[in-house]
């Protein structure tokens, strides 16, 4: 469907049986080059004729044509380069290998080598010559250099940050995203303090500029020591708003230095016309998961093979969600009474329910400015759909029964698209847009779930609880109360807590979808107008304001959460989640052009 500016968006459900301004300011200096480590590459114990002294600076250098490296432009603490006869190569932008000459005596690990004053060979990208420069120990290199295999911003993979076939422009803000290396070595290791990472443009840092491909690390220190080290952009760093090329280097332990490898993406200005999430009023973004609405009953009747649990309409006193909790048999219309204080089994589930299902979230959204809470924090206006973004406090979903009256839709969930979350939204509302409902429709998972097979991850979850199928309600057995207090060990009680856990489970999924489209996922083309909903060219099976990610990135029982329809065996998977672009926009490490 169509789907304009403060249109609702539906989620379906899958089961087998369903059919600002730029840098400007002053201009950074120079940046003056210097060299950084230096390592010999040879097959003895000590250095021979022929071998190499790989020299990494901090700069990108050229080695001067027709002239050779020698002790008239180094000095050695110690020893000699022995008679050079060959120019230096170029390893990569920042290291020259120099052949050593007959004649050449030092001892790695002890010795170390400075550029003199008089250096003829080495010149920077400005076809300056470098001049003195720091003392470096030189160390022994090992059989392989690491490796960086990727280099990206905040966290977002290859297929959604504009190198994939969707194409388009990763944007982040000036400060506050990250900066990710992978690198591996087959030998001594990585070294922490080894890693280089420089951009293409002068950097603001505590409001001095560094010059152009001067090394950041020093203020970007590491927080992720597990494959990819993460490098956070703190608020005393801040790029200038436009194209922004990272190139990253490693050095492994010997002093080997890996090629570099660079991204390129985009700086933007996050205005608060774009930002997410705002401070204004609360501290965090506030959604309220609403579980009054009583509009509906329902009746299971098995031999109706569309319908199984009939939708009777009119409120009937008891919440649409208590209605089908009873249904499934985790509610029981006698509960056993004080189970926890004064609480009765039904409530004490409902609790567990609530609590997990705020786990839940709280894990789908971490990172993010996002709360959630079954109890509420106010009342909306009344009469309005949605009200500007710091005129409220909340924004709120309903937790319900049926999409319809006639219970066969199929939807999940319908919320309102809010681009660049500019508004709080009341997902509550019955009569959006005349008469479409919003919400969570739990009634979609049960009245499928009641149509698969018996050997059916749901159907094995609820059955033996379920009573239309011969199970016994949470509260109609005795020592159900030992089991909800946690007193009581055996078959049933992991039986309950597994129908609790999976319904929250299943519930936290749908509902962060919604509030997903609420707080502005998933807008529709590539980065940086958005975040790449409804390519389903690049993205097969995405539709409008979806995106479903292929199996190279969420592997088969997986899936991710904004796309088009949700599955409850993948919904039960921890590997289950927002995909990379969707998360840092989520943490407002990535944005889109405003709407």
């Amino acid at each position: 469907m169509g789907r304009p500016f403060r249109a609702p968006v539906l989620l379906a459900l899958l089961l087998p049986a369903c059919g600002g301004g730029g840098g400007g300011g002053p201009i950074a200096p120079p940046l003056v080059g210097d060299l950084v480590a230096a390592t010999w590459l040879g097959a003895g114990a000590t250095p021979q004729a022929g071998d190499t002294l790989q020299l990494f600076f901090n700069t990108d250098v050229n080695a001067a044509v027709g002239r050779l490296f020698t002790d008239a432009d180094a000095r050695l603490a110690s020893g000699t380069l022995g008679a050079v006869s060959s120019q230096p190569v170029q390893v990569n932008p920042r290291t020259l290998a120099v052949p050593l000459g007959t004649g050449v005596s030092f001892a790695p690990g002890t010795t170390t080598i400075e550029l003199l004053a008089g250096n003829d060979v080495v010149l920077d990208s400005a076809a300056r010559l470098l001049g003195a420069g720091t003392a470096v120990t030189i160390t022994t290199g090992d059989a392989e250099a690491p490796v960086i295999s990727n280099v990206t911003a905040s966290g977002v993979d290859d297929l959604l940050n504009g190198t994939g076939p969707a194409g388009g422009t990763l944007q982040v803000p000036r400060s506050g995203f990250t900066i990710g290396v992978a690198a591996t070595d087959s030998g001594a290791g990585v070294l922490l303090s080894g890693y280089v990472v420089h951009a293409n443009v002068a950097v603001s840092v505590n409001g001095a500029l560094r010059p152009v491909g001067a090394n950041l690390t020093d203020v970007l220190q590491p927080t992720n020591l597990s494959g990819e080290i993460t490098f956070p952009v703190p608020p005393e760093v801040v790029f200038p708003v436009g194209p922004l090329t990272i190139t990253a280097y490693a050095r492994d332990l010997s002093g080997r230095v890996a090629n570099p490898m660079s991204f390129a993406f985009r700086v933007g200005e996050m205005t608060a016309a774009v930002r997410p999430f705002r401070t204004t009023v609360n501290p965090r973004q506030v959604w309220f998961l609403s579980t009054a609405r009583d509009i509906e009953g329902f009746t299971v009747n098995l031999a109706n093979g569309t319908t199984p649990v009939e939708v009777n309409p009119g409120a009937n006193g008891r919440g649409d969600l208590d209605d089908l909790l009873l249904v499934l048999g985790l509610h029981s219309p006698t509960p056993l009474a004080n189970v926890i204080g004064n609480l009765d089994s039904n409530q004490v589930v409902t609790s567990r329910l609530q609590t997990t299902i705020v786990s839940e979230l709280a894990l789908l959204y971490s990172g993010a400015n996002v709360a959630f809470t079954f109890t509420a924090p106010g009342t909306f206006p009344p009469g309005a759909s949605s009200v500007p973004y710091d005129a409220l406090g909340f924004s709120q979903i309903a937790i319900a029964g049926s999409e319809s009256a006639a219970g066969t839709s199929g939807v999940l969930g319908v919320a309102i698209f809010d681009p660049n979350n500019k508004t709080q939204d009341d997902n509550t509302r019955t009569d959006f847009a005349g008469s479409q409902r919003l919400g969570v429709f739990l009634h979609t998972l049960v009245n499928s779930g009641f149509r698969t097979g018996s050997l059916s991850t749901f159907r094995l979850t609820f059955d033996l609880l379920t009573p239309a199928r011969g199970g016994t309600p949470i509260g109609n057995d005795p020592q159900d109360a030992q089991r909800l207090q946690g007193t009581l060990s055996d078959l049933r009680r992991s039986r309950i807590d597994n129908a609790i856990l999976r319904l929250a489970r299943f519930t936290a999924v749908v509902a962060a979808h919604e509030c997903g489209h609420s707080v502005g996922l998933v807008q529709d083309d590539p980065m940086p107008r958005g975040l790449y909903g409804g390519d389903g060219v690049n993205f097969p099976g995405s539709t409008v304001g979806h995106i479903r990610m292929p199996l190279a990135a969420f592997p088969s029982g997986t899936q991710n959460v904004m796309a088009p329809a949700v599955d409850f065996d993948a919904a039960l998977s921890a590997g289950t989640r927002f995909n990379s672009l969707n998360s840092a926009y989520l943490r407002e490490q990535a944005f889109y052009d405003q709407r």
